[in-house]
């Protein structure tokens, strides 16, 4: 997963993939890196899927463009859109069924 830390690049990205998995974490939150792990770890299962982490803090106008204010968050987005949102107790095995059925989408 790449670490990107501005607005700008995340924005970016999200238009040039179709498929998008956008993780956000809090600082100093043992449970944003512990779930990071699992969810980079899931991420590598699909080398098509483009994957990224932020930290919330450190661009604060993700908050209000992603509507995220704690996390862990997880966020997949499909054509700029969001197609699915985990948050806090994110369930892995959802999320794996989600990035599943999307990637079906957008494939075809």
């Amino acid at each position: 997963m790449k670490h990107l830390t501005s607005i700008i690049d995340i924005e970016r990205t999200i238009a040039d993939n179709c498929l998008c998995l956008f993780y956000i974490k809090s600082p100093d939150c043992g449970v944003c890196n512990v779930m990071l792990d699992k969810v980079e770890k899931l991420a590598d299962q699909f080398p098509s899927l483009t994957s990224f982490y932020t930290d919330i803090t450190e661009e604060p106008l993700i908050a209000g463009q992603f509507l995220v204010y704690s996390g862990p968050t997880v966020l997949l987005l499909m054509d700029g859109k969001e197609v699915y949102r985990g948050s806090q107790f994110i369930d892995l095995e959802e999320l794996e069924y989600n990035i599943n059925r999307f990637q079906k989408f957008s494939e075809q």
